[in-house]
């Protein structure tokens, strides 16, 4: 008995067969590192520790944090500047 399998991702990708299966791998590893970041930052807001850089102990700037509130460097430490 022949049996046909088809693709999970969405036909307007145009991927087929195994190609689908690595775009659903990497959807999957995207979601589990933001997962990470989100698990990570309730863990400082737990510690005290929301809202400070992980590298430098600085502040992070609240535009920064409202746009990523799993943000856990400054600006200063994130371009590579910091200590």
């Amino acid at each position: 008995m022949k049996t046909n399998i088809t693709s999970l991702a969405p036909p307007c990708l145009g991927l087929a067969g195994s190609d689908g299966t690595e775009v659903t791998g990497l959807s999957l590893a995207a979601y589990a590192h933001k997962l990470a970041r989100i698990e990570a930052a309730l863990a400082r807001m737990d510690s005290g520790r929301y809202g400070f850089c992980l590298t430098c102990e600085g502040r992070i700037k609240l535009t920064r944090l409202e746009a990523d509130p799993a943000e856990a460097r400054c600006d200063t430490c994130d371009m590579g500047e910091g200590a």
